[in-house]
This record gives C-alpha cells, sequence and structure tokens, in this order.
C-alpha cells in the first residue's frame, strides 16, 4: 500500500464507479462552418486594445459560441481593426462590421477613444457570425482556409488538422501537423 502520510490537507474525491465510468472521446473536432450566434466577452480590459501595423485601433473581441451548436466553444485570436477600406461606395472597417453585428447604431466617433468606449459597450453582447476554418503555418507561410478544403477521414467527415510536407518537425523528424483554427469569416449585421 502507498505511504501518503506525509501528504496532508487533501480533500477527498467522489468514488469512482469504472464499470459505468465515461470514457474520454477520441480526436477533437472543431465546430463545423455555418452560422452561428456567438457571445462578447463579458468585459474588455486595456489588454484587449492595440494598434495594426498601420497604427489603427485594434480590439481583440474572442467570443464564445452560444448556439445552435458548439455551445460554449470559444473562439481565440479573433479581433477587429478601425482600418478602413472601402465596401462599394461606402468606407468601412472590420470593427464596424463587428458593432453592427452587436446592433450598434448611430454615430461613433472616428478617434480611437471613441472606438474603444464603442467596443467596450458590447460586453456580453450576442450577435450573428459565419464561422469557418483555417489551419496557418507561420515558419512556411501554407495555410489552407475553408473546411471544405481539409482532409477528409475515412467518413468522409473533415478533419480538423492538415499536413505541412515542407515544414518538419526537429523533434519527431515527420512533417509537421497543423491544427485547424476556427475564425470568424463574416460579422452579420443584426436585424
Amino acid at each position: 500500500m502507498a505511504d501518503i502520510s506525509s501528504l496532508s490537507g487533501l480533500n477527498s474525491a467522489e468514488p469512482l464507479d469504472l464499470d459505468i465510468y465515461t470514457d474520454a472521446k477520441e480526436g477533437f473536432q472543431l465546430p463545423k462552418k455555418g452560422r452561428y450566434v456567438v457571445r462578447a466577452p463579458e468585459s474588455f480590459d486595456a489588454s484587449a486594445f492595440g494598434a495594426t501595423k498601420a497604427g489603427f485601433l485594434k480590439a481583440t473581441v474572442d467570443p464564445t459560441v452560444v448556439g445552435p451548436t458548439a455551445e460554449g466553444f470559444k473562439l481565440r485570436f479573433t479581433s477587429v481593426s478601425a482600418k478602413p477600406f472601402q465596401r462599394g461606395k461606402t468606407m468601412v472597417s472590420q470593427l464596424g462590421d463587428y458593432l453592427r453585428a452587436c446592433g450598434v447604431r448611430g454615430q461613433i466617433p472616428g478617434d480611437p477613444q471613441g472606438m474603444a468606449d464603442a467596443v467596450e459597450r458590447t460586453a456580453g453582447a450576442t450577435y450573428q457570425v459565419d464561422l469557418d476554418w483555417r489551419a496557418y503555418n507561420k515558419n512556411t507561410g501554407y495555410a489552407v482556409n475553408g473546411m471544405d478544403n481539409f482532409p477528409k477521414d475515412a467518413n468522409g467527415e473533415p478533419l480538423s488538422y492538415v499536413i505541412d510536407e515542407e515544414d518538419i518537425d526537429p523533434d519527431t523528424n515527420e512533417p509537421r501537423r497543423l491544427r485547424a483554427n476556427l475564425q470568424v469569416v463574416r460579422y452579420v449585421p443584426a436585424a
């Protein structure tokens, strides 16, 4: 019998019934591409804001999926930029698309503080987005965009990784496996 008498203050756990124990599932699968309802972070602190290379405000808005499936899945590395670009005859930005999706209307000052304040007011808001997969290797620039472009398993379901044959992992001496990330491809304007 193991002597653990030197470990003090340990808590008792629930008894384990290994005959009815729920085993871990095999493999990780990203949510499928499609339209989802997501929730903005509950708050934004100063670390959520930064600058783009071009000097425009950038806000990290990592949302959490609330439905219709994949509830609780958190998107990472999701940011929006105030850098303007032309859409039709109008100047727009990713930040503007985000605010419209969150239901924000009216005039937003063009100064960085006014835009940051507008983003901060979206804390906890739910909105719709179109999501899809992307894998990217910063070492080689190799990228695969879109769930439909990922390799398939034996059942025809997309695998949530790709192999970059040009990047050999020094630990395994095998081509590097790149995990897909779920990314926002479109902010759906609120009705």
